[in-house]
């Protein structure tokens, strides 16, 4: 059996080892000048693989995941899968995994050495244009070539990261057999927001809990390390906020401390309350418990001095700005465009494919990864839904 995978990603690779390994003549077609562009750039280049909590709460879709990502790609196939590739894991915050060296490369090159150690091919600088069925199985139309194989695998990411390959023109592989797309939009990237202390605030890192408010109802909150850019918020709780916002429209706002750790202190409001008593200035107040580009924040929201003293603040006065500290607010405008998100969600309709991702209208034409409506949180549930596909397809592919 010949089989042709288009796009060279973490699922196409992954696919590719699996059957090669089996003996499968394998062909991967990669339309940049190399395989595993975008698997490089995963975990800010260290390869964020998968995750020790694996609970479906952490795999979205606008249909129902035919199987559990948990199951077929279990932490003891996915260690095993990684061990047979040369790779040992590494547990870091939230639960995150990735090879122990740190570095991305790492899994790529294994990925790569294998399939080619086991006979698989890489075709690169190929566009794939269209793929064709005829009674002796698929015909792959590049630009320039026509290929032939018995069974055809798109994997050809989204719309996430296009600099990758991925920008979206695969989807019209599987439309052309009659497959439908759900509505597209970035998942896993910074939050657009409107104020005017952003600029001011460019840089500042907050470790708390922000919360994600819609119509003045708050629908998710997530802890973590909260960085203010020129343009809005980033940080990998953040990241994890970019789906709800991007999922209806609505007015959005976010809301997260000025004040660092808050956790680790009970009852700092009431504590703070009675410092705010004492005769200090309001800077010198202020720089004990935030960095010095929030004063310059407060100081104006509250329309006072830094030489004002604590003990000389009205009531209201001192409230606000305490107020401030515990709660700060952006008006959120958007997500980040696609040049900067990690994942696309939404795609082609889940539910026209089978548990093992075979189109229920088209014999022997699978998809699999980004290019389905099913997106993960951050935290390397991405590339585990990649790889769990790739297990699942690989076993239909193995029994024919």
């Amino acid at each position: 059996m010949s089989v042709g995978i288009i796009g060279g990603g973490v699922s196409g690779l992954c696919l590719g080892v699996l059957l090669a390994r089996e003996g499968v003549e394998v062909t991967i077609y990669e339309r940049k000048n190399r395989v595993g562009k975008k698997l490089l750039a995963t975990g800010n280049g260290r390869a964020n693989v998968s995750n020790v909590d694996l609970d479906r709460r952490h795999f979205h879709s606008r249909g129902t995941i035919p199987f559990d990502p948990s199951k077929t790609f279990s932490p003891e196939v996915r260690d095993l899968f990684f061990e047979n590739l040369g790779i040992d894991l590494v547990e870091e915050d939230r639960g995150k995994l990735y090879p122990r060296t740190l570095q991305s490369q790492t899994v790529l090159n294994a990925l790569r050495r294998r399939f080619s150690e086991w006979g698989g091919v890489e075709v690169t600088d190929t566009f794939i244009a269209k793929i064709e069925k005829n009674k002796k199985g698929f015909l792959i139309h590049s630009n320039e070539t026509t290929y032939c194989a018995d069974t055809v695998v798109v994997a050809t990411g989204g719309l996430a990261m296009p600099e990758s390959g991925s920008d979206g023109k695969g989807y019209a592989l599987l439309e052309g057999f009659g497959h439908n797309k759900t509505r597209t939009f970035p998942g896993i990237s910074a939050l657009v927001c409107q104020s005017p202390y952003l600029a001011h605030l460019s840089g500042t890192k907050i470790e708390g809990t922000i919360a994600l408010l819609k119509d003045e109802i708050e629908i998710d909150r997530r802890k973590g390390e909260i960085l203010l850019a020129k343009d809005g918020v980033s940080g990998p709780p953040v990241l994890d906020l970019a789906r709800k916002v991007g999922e209806s429209p609505g007015k959005y706002r976010v809301s997260f401390p000025m004040l660092n750790h808050l956790e680790q202190t009970e009852h700092y409001r009431e504590y703070l309350e009675g410092r705010s008593y004492l005769p200090d200035t309001v800077e010198s107040f202020l720089e004990g418990v935030v960095s010095k580009k929030w004063v310059h924040v407060i100081l104006k929201e509250c329309g006072i001095k830094g030489s004002d003293t604590m003990d000389s603040l009205e009531f209201d006065l001192r409230t606000k700005l305490l107020d401030l500290l515990f709660d700060f607010s952006l008006e959120v405008k958007g997500v980040r465009g696609f040049d900067y998100a990690q994942v696309t969600c939404g795609g082609i309709r889940i539910d026209e494919f089978t548990d093992h991702l075979e189109s229920k209208r088209v014999e022997g034409l699978y998809a699999m990864g980004e290019v389905l409506d099913v997106d993960g949180d951050c935290g390397g549930y991405n590339i585990h839904w990649a790889l769990a596909g790739a297990h699942r397809v690989a076993e239909s592919i193995l029994k024919k």
